[in-house]
């Protein structure tokens, strides 16, 4: 493998700042980021989120030669929800994005509920997908929101709760790290322990996860629209129909998401002939940039990206 260099702190708050473009689709204008020089990928964020997030989402592969494009998806910050609800319209949108930006195809990484947009982009339109990674994507019937408790709720899907843990995570960062990790792992209570430690004395890892809290809260009135959305269209999949896709496929969970489980993967990869699963053991929803082994796993899926798409 190449000595992939990781993101640093310096460069996750380097995507909080850079700065967003509008542009005219066939669906609506759609908010983006262009960062990066070579190969395009297309990175699409999770919720809450936004253009921002998929920056960061994208930072590993822009130092190893990418351009990412980073769309907000509807209802998050500047593209309105008209430009698509469903998982069926917003892969639509993409590929509308793509038209608009004059590309025929690019390589593709989304990322938890980046999953079904992403998922869908590849089924519905085969032929602008050059490859695809997936990130604790969802693939079937999402139950996070029915399996939090009031407390838990109140935190990760308010203004108020992403406000404060956002207060933690400057001012009591052990803190703000073990709840989240309670709340979406299957650690037991001495590995989160060892986890918080090694996140906290590790300024990059720190800095994504701080990276993450803002582009969830930062600008929340903005998100709302988009949350709301995703989380019904969520709870109203069954299971991606997913068995048409056939780019190049890296489905890539943590053995230990809560959040989004591992029967997500499973699925996905049961369902994508020829797909690659990859599992980062110990890995939360986030244990692709904060896990123990989460360099290995970021230079793999860059490796693995260049190989798919002959860079």
């Amino acid at each position: 493998m190449e000595n992939l260099q990781h993101v640093t702190a310096f460069e996750c708050q380097k995507c909080l700042t850079y700065p967003s473009k509008v542009i005219k689709t066939s669906v609506g204008p759609v908010e983006y980021a262009d960062r990066g020089e070579g190969p395009v990928l297309l990175s699409v964020h999770g919720g809450p989120g936004g253009y921002d997030q998929g920056l960061g989402i994208g930072e590993v592969f822009r130092k190893s030669g990418f351009r990412i494009l980073a769309p907000s998806r509807p209802g998050y910050l500047g593209t309105s929800l008209d430009a698509g609800k469903t998982s069926e319209e917003q892969g639509n949108m993409l590929a509308a994005f793509l038209d608009a930006m004059g590309l025929s195809k690019a390589a593709v990484v989304g990322c938890s509920a980046g999953g079904p947009p992403t998922y869908q982009l590849a089924k519905r339109h085969p032929d602008r997908v050059s490859a695809l990674i997936e990130i604790d994507s969802i693939s079937v019937k999402y139950t996070k929101k029915q399996e939090l408790s009031k407390l838990e709720e109140g935190i990760y899907l308010s203004k108020l709760g992403i406000w404060l843990l956002g207060f933690f995570m400057r001012h009591f960062p052990s803190a703000a790290v073990k709840n989240f990790l309670e709340t979406e792992s299957s650690l037991d209570k001495h590995e989160i322990g060892k986890r918080v430690k090694e996140i906290v004395k590790d300024k990059d890892k720190f800095a994504f996860l701080n990276l993450l809290f803002q582009t969830m809260s930062e600008k929340y009135d903005q998100r709302k629209a988009g949350i709301d959305n995703d989380l019904k269209q969520l709870m109203a999949i069954d299971k991606l129909p997913l068995s048409n896709i056939s780019c190049p496929t890296l489905i890539i969970n943590g053995d230990a998401d809560t959040d989004v489980p591992k029967n997500h993967a499973e699925y996905a990869h049961k369902a994508i002939k020829g797909s690659e699963l990859y599992w980062i053991k110990g890995g939360s929803h986030i244990g692709f940039w904060t896990a123990d082994s989460a360099y290995e796993a970021q230079e793999y899926a860059v490796k693995w990206l260049k190989q798919a798409i002959g860079a």
